[in-house]
């Protein structure tokens, strides 16, 4: 209980600290927020609401704005891909973009908080032993993992030189294939973790953990916090792409295929595929890892009763006798 209200007044005291913040940067001016036009004041407004919901207690009106400051953050994803690759984060015009970085992860970190606050934890009752999934929801894992290959083959292979792979002829170097490598491996491993039974467990091979239970936390958390965000950018990256290749909206003068390359075909099948994946297997991870609340037979129940109810007599006897 302490610790959710602790979680709470995290949560009441970052969203109103930020929305006053943007509001104060929208009064002198700063009318851009995440990287959206003229959306400071709304967003400021929103982050506001959020502090009163939560202190409010009102759970679902926390639960819808945790939604939006999450959607809100969608071009996240795109920011830390072009960090990891390129060591530094730029807009589509390809000017830095920090402030708009900063904003979106101030969004998610809120979204987070919102929920962590919100949510109702179960306690009490019995871990289920470790088991994988039922073989649909492995399928999806997998189908999950799979949808990495268009994003990853892609730029491996302009890594090893094939032209017209990229928009522009933008050609990776070697230490941006190994970055794409280990950040696709983790995804993965994530992945699958939430299948297979040494997602419940520690396998043998983790040594000095071996053997004890999974904290459910642990998958879950990061889950949660990336999954919204894949999803949305695949989606939407999959809806600009169509609007380009269709010539209703244009990237540096061009609206055809060549201006975003084939990477740009291959990047919402990947992010969109993953993060739907993703979610389908956390929702089944938590439904399989939820511990069983532990129940006497009626049998027992009454013994126990009778137990409490005679060493009860027993009690208010010996205290009469003392007094």
């Amino acid at each position: 209980m302490r610790s959710r209200i602790r979680v709470a007044g995290a949560a009441a005291a970052f969203t109103a600290l930020f929305g006053i913040g943007t509001g104060i940067g929208a009064f002198a001016g700063q009318d851009e927020f995440a990287g959206f036009p003229h959306a400071a004041w709304p967003a400021a407004a929103v982050l506001l609401l959020a502090s009163a919901a939560v202190l409010t207690r009102r759970r679902w009106a926390a639960w819808a704005i945790a939604v939006v400051l999450i959607a809100g953050s969608c071009w996240l994803l795109l920011n830390l891909v072009d960090l990891a690759l390129t060591g530094t984060v730029n807009d589509r015009h390809g000017d830095p973009a920090w402030r708009a970085f900063l904003e979106r992860l101030g969004l998610l970190a809120a979204g987070a908080l919102l929920i962590a606050a919100t949510v109702r934890r179960r306690t009490g009752g019995v871990p289920p032993p470790a088991h994988a999934a039922p073989a649909r929801i492995r399928w999806i894992a997998y189908a999950g993992c799979m949808a990495w290959l268009p994003y990853g083959g892609v730029h491996l292979l302009s890594v090893f030189g094939v032209p017209g792979l990229e928009p522009d002829g933008f050609r990776p170097s070697p230490s941006m294939a190994v970055a794409l490598c280990v950040g696709l491996g983790l995804a993965v491993f994530l992945l699958l973790g939430l299948v297979r039974p040494w997602g419940m467990v520690f396998p043998r091979w983790t040594i000095l953990l071996a053997g004890r239970r999974v904290p459910r936390f642990l998958p879950i958390v990061p889950v949660w916090l990336i999954a919204p965000t894949f999803v949305l950018y695949g989606l939407g990256a999959g809806i600009y792409v169509m609007l380009l290749v269709g010539g209703v909206l244009q990237w540096q003068g061009r609206s055809d295929l060549d201006a975003v390359g084939y990477i740009g075909v291959a990047q919402p099948i990947s992010f969109a595929g993953y993060g739907l994946a993703l979610t389908v297997c956390v929702v089944s991870y938590q439904l399989r890892t939820r511990p069983t609340p532990v129940t006497l037979p009626p049998t027992l129940e009454a013994d126990s009763s009778e137990l409490g109810s005679r060493t009860a007599l027993v009690h208010h006897k010996g205290a009469s006798r003392v007094t």
